[in-house]
């Protein structure tokens, strides 16, 4: 990956994380950005999954232990990387079913996955705590009318059933 733009900021782990991270993606690009919604709407999903599964004042962790929100640009591409310390169990899945985008919450990696075409995934952090959830977006997207669907309740990337 040879990076044309790179910008990251750390964030503190707290709710507010995801307004504070829409606003920088939004400085970031410009509004005239070609994915400019997408990777706020993004953004805000990655966040706020990122507060709320690394256990962010449950499991000792505090604003002291912050994210990092990271967006490369490259070769037609847009990555957004958020790392957490959090020690979150399970891997990150997609509810396959069409209704989850209807729901009011647990719906944030099936926008995720529509919004990039699939293109996200997840890797620990080794030995250390912590996880880094990745999206990439294609800065020249092209329309669909096409829901996400599935015939497994849950997916994960990589998943040969997806």
């Amino acid at each position: 990956m040879n990076p044309e733009t790179f910008r990251e900021i750390y964030l503190p782990g707290n709710p507010e994380s995801a307004s504070q991270a829409r606003d920088e993606i939004g400085k970031w690009l410009g509004e005239n950005h070609p994915v400019y919604e997408n990777a706020r709407l993004v953004v805000s999903e990655l966040v706020t999954n990122a507060v709320r599964h690394a256990r962010y004042g449950v499991a000792g962790l505090t604003a002291a232990d912050p994210l990092l929100l990271r967006l490369v640009a490259y070769g037609g591409s847009l990555r957004i990387e958020v790392m957490d310390a959090g020690l979150s169990a399970g891997e990150p899945r997609v509810r396959a079913d069409p209704a989850c985008l209807l729901m009011e919450s647990g719906r944030g990696l099936a926008i995720v996955d529509a919004l990039s075409g699939g293109n996200w995934g997840h890797r620990s952090h080794g030995r250390a705590p912590g996880r880094t959830v990745w999206c990439e977006l294609p800065t020249d997207p092209q329309p669909s009318d096409e829901c996400p669907t599935g015939t497994s309740a849950l997916r994960s990337p990589g998943d040969p059933s997806s």
